[in-house]
């Protein structure tokens, strides 16, 4: 499952590798710190250093892994932090988001074995890191001064994660494996919240745990759900599929939100303080896809992008996945790809 990303921390780890120019472009323009003229990130790797160290300082006393994990986490892609906090979490004067706060998982980087009849998606690694964002998030709302916040946890990179897996967008084949995969999501999400209830206090008792009633029947074996019941959750309704294009161009490009792929060689104009730029990109799975494919000989790219679906197809992955988020999907969430401002 590794594509070439790397975590640096201190010495002792090979730099980040960037496998689309867009993501490079998003990261130069919108997460990289600067002041005035003066580059205080000068790499990615700065980046993840800079974000990790702010988030880590949440939370003295974990153990020395805690750091590695959140590293590796972001680093990678799998896990994409408030894009405030990514722009400025270590900078002079920044204070901790409360309003609007979110995280976002990648679904794409979870996929095993991509583009071979044995993908899957990695179950285990989804939940610890869905686990590892809650406890983040959590800790965030604390540091704000606002414990009651209600944040969101989103995904992007779906359309990716479904072509690396062998499935099309838009057949019905594939809103099953959508439905399938958010699923898998939303549950790893509810017993993150019922693991963190039991470490640090459920959230407004039984009510949280009757608001969730509906997802503890759909989701859970009897065992998981009568447990939730004793112990309660931490945090409320979380799990949404809105819009973070930013985020989705930094991480290598993959699909935002619930949206097609955009195509291959597609043009992007990316809209920064230094600027209007304009980069061209493949994206993350058609890129990955080449990478391997190259050695089979294949050359057209078999999977759906967005000029071969229509807003019927976007409608029915809406519909598909609709039943295991807390948030309806927005319009803009499972919107045909567009130019990123």
């Amino acid at each position: 499952m590794d594509y070439g990303f790397r975590y640096r921390s201190g010495v002792h780890a090979t730099p980040t590798t960037f496998v689309d120019p867009v993501a490079v472009e998003a990261w130069d323009a919108w997460f990289r710190w600067r002041e005035g003229n003066a580059l205080r990130d000068l790499t990615i790797d700065a980046t993840w250093s800079r974000v990790t160290g702010a988030l880590c300082a949440l939370t003295a006393g974990q153990p020395a892994r805690h750091e590695q994990q959140i590293g590796d986490a972001i680093s990678s892609w799998r896990l994409l932090p408030d894009e405030r906090i990514l722009a400025g979490a270590g900078t002079r004067g920044f204070a901790w988001p409360a309003r609007g706060l979110n995280a976002t998982i990648n679904l794409a980087r979870f996929v095993s074995l991509p583009f071979t009849e044995r993908a899957s998606l990695h179950t285990d690694s989804l939940a610890a890191t869905v686990l590892l964002a809650l406890r983040l998030l959590d800790d965030i709302r604390h540091a704000a001064g606002c414990p009651e916040a209600q944040p969101r946890l989103g995904i992007i990179g779906l359309a990716d994660a479904l072509a690396m897996l062998g499935t099309d967008y838009t057949a019905a084949s594939g809103c099953a494996a959508a439905a399938e995969t958010v699923r898998l999501f939303a549950t790893a999400t509810l017993l993150a919240s019922a693991q963190l209830a039991q470490e640090r206090g459920a959230a407004n008792g039984a009510a949280q745990t009757a608001a969730a009633q509906p997802r503890l029947d759909g989701y859970l074996c009897s065992t998981d759900a009568n447990a939730i019941r004793t112990s309660g959750l931490r945090f409320g309704p979380l799990t949404a599929a809105d819009s973070q294009p930013r985020l989705a161009l930094l991480a290598n490009n993959v699909a935002d939100a619930l949206s097609p792929l955009r195509g291959e060689r597609q043009t992007y104009d990316i809209k920064g303080p230094q600027g209007e730029r304009q980069v061209t990109g493949s994206g993350f799975a058609l890129t990955l896809w080449r990478q391997l494919g190259a050695r089979s000989g294949a050359r057209a790219f078999p999977y759906p992008t967005a000029a071969a679906t229509t807003e019927a197809d976007r409608a029915r992955i809406a519909a598909a996945v609709q039943p295991w988020l807390d948030f309806p999907v927005a319009a803009q969430a499972v919107a045909s790809p567009c130019t990123a401002a």
